[in-house]
């Protein structure tokens, strides 16, 4: 089994954060799983603002259009908890396309009634709100809280420095406390916080769980795998994810000049 695991994250200024979630990945994969970790060239530069993130989104939709042209992949996983471009992958691909925080708070509802996340800074948290309300949890959803890390790429120093990823996982902890006092009794930590946590040991927190969330979103993928294997399904094709037809991908990739988009031998699907 091969796993897409796709990171926003630039690959040359967040490589030890990347490296890190890698060898996380690597210890959760079953025998036989290949997780192959993948950043972007510019991504988590300012990403709290839709702005950017539209970019990275548009980077990621390019690797997928990759991995549907080439082949080979059995999932894609989208290892960011802004679901960017989720849709999209969706209607683009044929095999399972699953995402960070979807896997991560239905997972949690089956751990405790209510659930809470923290973001690595305030501007993330609106749109956290909105994306659980977008998945029907708003009443399991006790609420956010933040550490102070607006420059996301700034986390890539705690993952090569033991002292300054102790004083991040502090942070975390205080964020954590706060989500307890308003009720959570599982707490997701997003973005590179939970492979932090991981790394330093940490899991729970007075009897709540942290979510190591990477892990989980492998062992995710491989059971969609699984199941697609068993059943030949892995997501619905009537309205929200209607796939386009490959004629009409033909003609848009025509006029757009989108080469990618085009068919080729090679694809799977």
């Amino acid at each position: 089994m091969r796993l897409w695991y796709q990171l926003v994250s630039s690959e040359r200024g967040m490589n030890h954060m990347i490296g890190a979630i890698q060898r996380l990945c690597n210890e959760a994969a079953d025998p036989g799983t290949t997780v192959e970790v993948r950043g972007t060239a510019h991504g988590a530069l300012g990403d709290q603002y839709r702005l950017f993130l539209n970019y990275d989104a548009r980077e990621i939709l390019d690797n997928a259009m990759d991995v549907r042209r080439g082949g080979g992949y059995d999932a894609f996983l989208l290892g960011n908890s802004l679901d960017p471009a989720l849709v999209e992958l969706r209607e683009l691909l044929e095999i399972p396309v699953l995402t960070f925080m979807e896997v991560a708070c239905h997972t949690a509802c089956m751990m405790g009634s209510r659930f809470g996340l923290i973001a690595t800074n305030q501007r993330l948290v609106p749109r956290y709100l909105e994306i659980v309300a977008g998945y029907g949890l708003r009443d399991r959803f006790s609420g956010a809280s933040a550490i102070d890390f607006s420059n996301i790429r700034a986390l890539n120093d705690v993952f090569a420095d033991r002292e300054a990823g102790r004083a991040c996982v502090d942070q975390i902890l205080e964020a954590a406390r706060r989500n307890l006092d308003q009720g959570a009794e599982v707490i997701i930590p997003t973005g590179p916080l939970t492979a932090l946590l991981r790394m330093h040991g940490v899991n729970e927190l007075e009897g709540a769980p942290l979510l190591d969330c990477q892990s989980l979103l492998v062992k995710a993928g491989e059971l969609m795998v699984k199941m697609k294997r068993l059943t030949g399904q892995h997501v619905s094709r009537r309205l929200l994810y209607e796939a386009p037809s490959p004629m009409l991908l033909e003609h848009i990739a025509e006029v757009r000049s989108i080469a990618k988009l085009q068919a080729n031998k090679n694809t799977p699907q």
